[in-house]
């Protein structure tokens, strides 16, 4: 069996995009944890090391703007990177988001691309 190519971290209420993704980064080589929202995202996030950490922005309970907020540092410092997905049009808001440090990803989107660049950051 090959090594893990890393822990991907997915933060999203859609349970079944959580499932396709799942399985595509599977079997792309990567570990997946799986949060159904940021609260949840949160208490995962203090018993786990990713590599990469992949947000919905629309979620219940705590969006991902504000989970964004409170896990940047501690992953930025930790050279984690993260990825926020959303089906919102482009927001002024998201170049703030993105100068702190977010990729932001529009949905609907390949899930191959989304490999694809899951690969070249961690590269």
């Amino acid at each position: 069996m090959a090594a893990s190519k890393g822990t991907i971290f997915i933060i999203d209420d859609d349970l079944n995009l959580q499932s396709i993704l799942s399985i595509a980064l599977r079997n792309a080589g990567y570990d997946v944890i799986l949060a159904r929202d940021g609260i949840e995202g949160l208490r995962l996030l203090n018993q786990c090391s990713p590599s990469l950490v992949l947000s919905d922005i629309m979620m219940p309970n705590m969006d991902g703007v504000e989970t964004f907020q409170r896990i940047k540092e501690r992953l930025q410092d930790d050279g984690i990177p993260i990825i926020l997905m959303t089906a919102l049009s482009r927001k002024p808001w998201f170049a703030d988001l993105e100068a702190e440090g977010a990729v932001i990803l529009q949905k609907p989107f390949e899930v191959q691309h989304l490999i694809d660049i899951i690969d070249r950051t961690l590269s």
